[in-house]
This record gives structure tokens, sequence and C-alpha cells, in this order.
């Protein structure tokens, strides 16, 4: 008999960003930490931040055509050792990464446990999701032009289309496409044939554990990240306890 999981999807009307903790990141068994980071007012500390990066990962960065893009990734990854050296004994110049076999992202320094963490970027905007479950995050510009008209039936359920067709029809749009997003980056099945199997309207889903990857019952919070950005979250297994900070 196939194997059921569970999805409890839910908007946050409100949501309050504090600042960065100056002693440390505590991170008890619930909690989920996302951080947002503004990659323009982040520019005048690229030199610093690439200094954490392998030869590799500079080398990575250097190979983008566009200095946008070439910012985006340095103050990505820069500011994803420094926040996740906060939560372990690591300094951030040391943290190795890894892919998975599903080619999601984690630490592979020695000894360090129960410690996910899920990245994502849009237009000037980082978001960076750490919890000791698995957790999947994503972001994305509203773009008021988009016509996302011709990708509907292939990656929403009838009634999905229903609900982004019925009225604020862009902001619905993006608001059912990163809870998908996140979900599926926090179970690690990736984006593709899956999409339109996901769920993503309020209230909870039943369905095959094998669309998911496991039986985990997981929570889905999308937010406003700030004015034009749309955000979501998704976290296995617990009723999360969020927390929101800003760099």
């Amino acid at each position: 008999m196939p194997q059921n999981a569970s999805v409890a999807i839910a908007h946050l009307e409100t949501v309050d960003w504090q600042q960065m903790p100056v002693n440390g990141f505590l991170l008890n068994d619930p909690d989920v930490h996302l951080w947002r980071v503004c990659i323009s007012q982040h520019i005048n500390e690229i030199v610093n931040l690439k200094r954490l990066l392998t030869p590799d990962e500079a080398q990575r960065g250097s190979k983008y055509l566009h200095q946008a893009d070439r910012d985006r990734f340095l103050v990505s990854r820069g500011y994803q050792r420094t926040i996740l050296s906060g939560y372990i004994d690591i300094k951030p110049e040391d943290l190795r990464f890894a892919l998975s076999h599903n080619k999601k992202p984690h630490i592979a320094n020695s000894g360090v446990q129960n410690l996910n963490y899920n990245v994502s970027h849009s237009g000037d905007w980082i978001l960076i999701a750490v919890s000791k479950h698995a957790v999947g995050c994503d972001i994305e510009y509203i773009d008021p032009k988009f016509d996302f008209t011709d990708i509907l039936p292939d990656n929403f359920s009838q009634a999905e289309g229903d609900f982004i067709k019925e009225n604020e029809s862009t902001n619905r749009f993006y608001k059912l496409w990163t809870r998908k997003e996140a979900l599926l980056k926090a179970t690690g099945q990736g984006l593709g044939e899956h999409l339109i199997d996901t769920p993503s309207l309020n209230g909870i889903s039943n369905l095959n554990a094998d669309l998911l990857g496991s039986g985990k019952a997981w929570t889905v919070k999308s937010f406003s990240v700030t004015k034009g950005y749309a955000g979501a979250l998704a976290v296995a297994n617990i009723a999360p306890s969020i927390s929101f900070y800003d760099i």
C-alpha cells in the first residue's frame, strides 16, 4: 500500500524582519531561520566576502559575463559562509560544501550534523533558510509583465489555475509558484515533471509519498520578502518556529 505524505500550506500575512544576532545563532529543534540579503546594499563588502571563498568558488564567480551576476554570486556565497558558520564552530572560509545524490547542497565538514540549509535568489535579493530538518526556500521577483498563461496547464492543477485567474492573478501566480519550488527544493525532488503534482493551495493535502520522496509531513509558508518579491519556505516534520533576519 503506498505511503502517504501530508503538506500543510498557509500564508503569513505579516513578517517581522529582525537584525542579525551579534552573539551567534541558537537553533533549537523546531526552529527555522530565514535570512534576507539585499545584494546592492553589500557591494562595498565584496572584496572581504571574496576572501572567504575557495579558489574554485572565486573562479566560478569570475566566469559570469555580467557584473551584476558576479556580484550576486560573491555576495551569496560569502554570506552563506558567514551565516552558516554562526551555527557551528567552523570559520566561514573553512566550510566545505558538497552535493547529495539529488544535487541538494550540504555542509561536508566532518562532525557537522543536523544543520540543513537552502538558498534562493532573484533580482536584488537573496534568501537563505537554515533548519535542523530538511528545508527549502524560494524567492521570486513579481514581474507584472510576465505572461504566465501558457505555463499554467503544465505546472498547475485545475483548481490552482482557477485560483490564480480569479483575481490579483500575478501575485497569486508567484505565491503558488514559490510554494511549489520551496517544497520541491526541500524534498530534493527538484523541478520538472513534479510541479503539477506538487500542492500549493492553502490547507492540508495528502498525496503519494513517492511524489515528494518520503512519507514525511511537510509545512509550507509563503510570505512577502520585501515589496515586489514573493517568498516561500518548506520544512519537514515539524510545526516550525520561524524567525526572520535581515543582513
